[in-house]
């Protein structure tokens, strides 16, 4: 077994991760052990993907899953075969198996299709399976971003020591380093990476956590995590977010907080639907060869040159990926680097795919890109219309409608990057369920309806301690 670099450490810690979280659901409440076996999972097992021929990749997100999985089988019977299937939910079935189809027409054999199939949905359909089933109320969804932010707050003494020392603990602790890389600005140090696979990960999840951990302070839910101050969490966030030096990870975290900040001032959901058009936009005057990216390249000059250089090798590489996608374009190349650009006469490799949706595009067609934007994008456009605009801070509605905006600011990242990650991938289930709970929640009723959440008072000090909400009372 090739351990590409990897010491024996690194094998060891994947080996024991089912065990470890199966531990974790028989110490924990459920819910909680989903949390943590999502976000430790991601955040501090190694960067490590063992290859095999007939089954899905072994890597730290397919043994989440499967432990989740079985630990909730084991521990909470029948809450994941308790699910209600909704239309919603069809567009993840197409995610899944939408590679068996694609495999059969290119002649790759049905057997490359399943194989295919299950990677896709180790990668990302267990993971929406299981935020669907298990985040479906608004306490739910609270925790689930409390959690989320606790893994960041984890983050920030191991960011700051690569900061400092340069991206070396996942070489010291599993043996592989990735490239050490300083940033040419006038901030100090390195960018981390920690035990993500590049400091582009590392910003962009930071800033997710920055942007919930925001809106807990504006909502003042909770007030305070373990005995810290909300706003001081968030503080610690963002300046850690841009010690990471990641344009694009700190731009899109500065454009959540601001789509959230105009429901409150001047109140509207303008700047959140301008987010959620962002990537079908792009997408499409891309792929039709109607906007080349140059004038996108020329406002990355005004910030710095070696950013405009880095995004236009990336249009470049993008115009001859989208070229070869269009000459398969429903159902893509498959796998096997099939939808890349070889030169003809040495044959090599012409292209390096950055983007999720290209990646996306080329293996899986026009059909898989289209279910997948509607397996993110779908469930936020859902629950940001079904929320009233002035709950949009309540203490209730608060986190699930800050996780719609942090899952449709993962795909635009996809735009650029493939940082869509498990974490990811149970938001994106949780606002699923979430956007039909606000429907029944707030389904319009005869009488006037009840204050959402009732009034607390209090201290919140643990990712347990979370004030009783009440939703809306439902007419009979």
């Amino acid at each position: 077994m090739d351990l590409q670099g990897y010491n024996l450490f690194a094998l060891m810690v994947l080996c024991a991760w089912v065990p470890i979280v199966l531990g974790m659901f028989a110490f924990l409440p459920p819910r909680r052990a989903v949390i943590a076996a999502f976000v430790c999972g991601y955040l501090f097992l190694p960067a490590l993907s063992l290859h095999f021929p007939t089954i899905p990749d072994v890597n730290k997100g397919s043994l989440t899953a499967v432990g989740v999985i079985l630990g909730s089988l084991i521990f909470d019977g029948g809450k994941l075969f308790g699910l209600r299937p909704r239309l919603i939910d069809l567009a993840c079935v197409v995610v899944c198996f939408s590679p068996i189809e694609t495999s059969l027409l290119n002649g790759l054999g049905i057997m490359d299709g399943f194989a295919a199939s299950a990677t896709v949905i180790t990668r990302w359909g267990l993971a929406y399976w299981i935020g669907r089933a298990y985040f479906t109320d608004w306490e739910a969804a609270r925790e689930l971003a409390v959690g989320i932010v606790l893994g960041g707050l984890a983050y920030v003494p191991l960011c700051m020591w690569e900061i400092r020392m340069s991206p070396q603990l996942h070489g010291q602790i599993y043996g592989l380093t990735f490239m050490s890389f300083r940033q040419d600005s006038a901030l100090y140090g390195f960018r981390p990476n920690v035990f993500l696979i590049d400091g582009l990960t590392v910003t962009m999840f930071l800033g997710v956590c920055s942007i919930l951990a925001f809106w807990m302070w504006m909502t003042q839910s909770p007030q305070k995590i373990w005995g810290v101050k909300i706003g001081w969490i968030a503080l610690i966030l963002i300046a850690t977010t841009v010690l990471c030096k990641a344009l694009g990870g700190l731009a899109l975290m500065v454009a959540g907080i601001t789509a959230l900040m105009m429901s409150r001032w001047p109140k509207t959901k303008l700047a959140a639907i301008g987010l959620l058009v962002v990537v079908p936009i792009y997408i499409v005057t891309r792929a039709n060869g109607r906007w080349d990216g140059e004038n996108l390249t020329a406002a990355a000059q005004l910030i710095s040159k070696d950013r405009a250089n880095s995004l236009d090798f990336r249009l470049k590489n993008e115009n001859l990926l989208v070229a070869r996608a269009l000459e398969q374009p429903w159902w893509g190349w498959g796998g096997w680097r099939r939808s890349h650009v070889f030169d003809p006469f040495d044959h090599h490799d012409l292209t390096i795919v950055d983007g999720l949706w290209i990646l996306t595009f080329g293996e899986h067609g026009i059909i898989g890109l289209v279910a997948l934007l509607l397996m993110v994008l779908g469930p936020a456009a859902m629950m940001l219309r079904r929320v009233p605009l002035r709950y949009w801070s309540d203490a209730a509605c608060a986190a699930p409608v800050a996780l719609a905006i942090v899952i449709t600011l993962y795909m635009i990242d996809g735009l650029f990057n493939a940082t869509f990650n498990s974490v990811s991938a149970l938001a994106v289930g949780a606002v699923a369920s979430m956007a039909y709970t606000a429907r029944a929640a707030f389904k319009p009723q005869a009488q006037q309806p009840r204050p959402l959440v009732a009034q607390t008072t209090g201290v919140v000090s643990s990712i347990g301690d979370i004030p009783y909400v009440r939703t809306p009372a439902r007419s009979s």
